[in-house]
């Protein structure tokens, strides 16, 4: 039997003419918290839609536990956060939670038992009988998100849990998703605009921009390659210079770029800045500018990913 959760080869979606998905492929381990990173329109939640099964691909396929993607044996064993909970107003959050959990097919008692068991779990159990819509925007997302692990799903999918919150407000989040996840052994496939909100939890990150995967890798992976320092240089002898930075063992990447920029990769920033002006005094030639810049998930991908070519 597989030991993935969920796999997708090459789901793709358009809607009209703007496609949302493009050529996408993920794989999550049975078990993980994997998250799904990009700036609004990227393709998040189209894509748990899609896994979700309350969005059809346009093309590509994909499993979830084995199951057919959007099949009736997938969509039972899906439990779903999404960005901006609705509650019935006449409801207080217990009742909503025992309704919720009977729609999910179990029976009432039942549905009571982990209903007060979830709410003490998120440590909104004193609340019980307030009413979700009168409650904080934190709170409505931890009721969302016990109202997920009613019918103990296998996969949980979640739509930007934490966007919104404060610091602490977020961290409770996270935590509460982690506990609740390895408690009832599920997989959690999750959303957010930024990998530093959600990489204390996440065992592996994705980033999508414009529909596409650029990037998928474990998250210690990921912060590991953030630690990269990058430098642009510009000079009166770029190839001069370039002959010898090669040679410095420290320094991960030297590219020559198209517009007469030397591009420098390395974790040893302080020691480059140090060691850059007796190089360019040595080799007796003008420097026009130098400055570092942020790394970015576009300098990752290009060129400090495994298998890309070193300067």
């Amino acid at each position: 039997m597989s030991n993935y959760a969920v796999i997708t080869q090459s789901l793709s979606k358009k809607f009209n003419q703007n496609t949302a998905l493009n050529d996408c492929c993920i794989e999550v381990q049975q078990g993980d918290i994997y998250a799904l990173v990009g700036c609004p329109g990227s393709g998040k939640t189209t894509l748990l839609n899609i896994l979700a099964g309350t969005v059809r691909a346009s093309s590509g396929s994909g499993r979830i536990f084995n199951h057919r993607l959007g099949s009736q044996e997938a969509r039972k064993i899906i439990g779903y956060v999404p960005a901006k909970p609705a509650f019935y107003s006449s409801l207080t959050v217990l009742d909503y939670l025992v309704y919720m959990g009977m729609l999910a097919g179990i029976s009432k008692l039942e549905a009571v038992r982990r209903s007060v068991l979830l709410l003490k779990e998120i440590d909104l159990y004193s609340f019980r009988d307030k009413k979700p819509v009168d409650l904080t925007p934190g709170m409505k997302t931890k009721i969302s998100i016990a109202q997920s692990f009613l019918p103990e799903p296998q996969l949980i999918l979640m739509d930007e849990p934490v966007s919104g919150l404060d610091e602490t407000g977020k961290e409770n989040i996270l935590q509460i998703i982690k506990e609740l996840s390895l408690d009832n052994c599920a997989t959690v496939v999750f959303s957010a605009p930024l990998w530093t909100d959600i990489e204390s939890i996440a065992d592996r990150i994705s980033v999508l921009d414009k529909g596409k995967v650029l990037l998928s890798l474990e998250t210690a992976d990921l912060r590991n390659l953030y630690g990269y320092g990058v430098f642009l240089l510009h000079t009166t002898d770029n190839q001069m210079l370039l002959n010898i930075l090669q040679r410095v063992f420290y320094l991960k990447q030297i590219i020559q770029a198209e517009d007469d920029l030397i591009i420098v990769l390395t974790k040893e920033r302080e020691r480059f800045r140090k060691d850059l002006p007796t190089i360019i005094h040595n080799l007796k030639i003008g420097l026009y500018s130098f400055r570092e810049e942020e790394v970015t998930v576009q300098t990752i991908s290009r060129y400090l990913l495994p298998g890309k070519e070193e300067g």
